[in-house]
This record gives structure tokens, sequence and C-alpha cells, in this order.
């Protein structure tokens, strides 16, 4: 008898857990329609909930804000302290960042933009 009441538990422990997705990375192609030569990327965690990649110089990540609908942006954004060559595209991909409030993603595209035109483009980041 107990056998068969320990049997629910034990079957319990054998449920793999189901793994994590792999994050999706984009790279910036453009900022305001002005081509983005540096390196910068961006992928999401915690089923859309943090943001994170790598800028010119450092690695970022930083907390997607959702509310209220349909507001998309990065906020409380952290990053390593390291300088480097392109820390003026750096600068610039920040402060972009930083004005984006919502996100328009497709097929092949990613497009973060502001209420006043401006906008930031990515395409899937090839491995």
């Amino acid at each position: 008898m107990r056998i068969l009441m320990m049997l629910p538990i034990v079957l319990a422990a054998c449920v793999a857990e189901k793994p994590a997705a792999k994050p999706y990375f984009w790279k910036l192609v453009s900022i305001d329609g002005q081509p983005f030569t540096a390196t910068a990327t961006l992928a999401t965690a915690d089923e859309g909930s943090r943001a994170f990649g790598q800028a010119p110089c450092n690695s970022w990540s930083g907390e997607i804000v959702k509310d209220p609908f349909p507001t998309w942006a990065i906020r409380n954004v952290i990053s390593t302290e390291m300088a480097c060559a392109d820390l003026p595209a750096e600068q610039a991909f920040f402060a972009a960042m930083a004005a984006m409030t919502h996100q328009s993603v497709g097929l092949g595209h990613l497009e973060l933009v502001d209420q006043k035109g401006r906008e930031m483009k990515f395409v899937p980041l090839k491995p």
C-alpha cells in the first residue's frame, strides 16, 4: 500500500523540465535611417521580460517594459564599463534605445520606434 501511495511522487520526479528556449539575437543595422556600422545586438530572455546584448564596446542588459499596452521599451539598462574606439557609436546606440517606446517584429526584421519618428532597425544575427 505504501508503494502505491508513493508512486505519484516518484512519477512526478521523472517528469523532465522544459528546456529554456535559446535567445534569438538581432543585429542593429540602422538608427534613424543612417547605417550603423559598429556591432550591436539585442536578444530577449525570461519570457520577454529582459533584454540583453552586446553594444559596440560593452555587454548590456535591461528590463522590457510592456505596460501600458502597446508600450515596448527597454529600461533600467546596465552595462559593463569598457572603453574602445567605438565609444561614440555605443553612446548613440544607448541614447537611441532609451528613446524607443514601441516595437514591431516580423519575418527577418525588428524595429524599435518612438512617437517622434525615431527608429532602430535590426535584422537576424547570422551565426
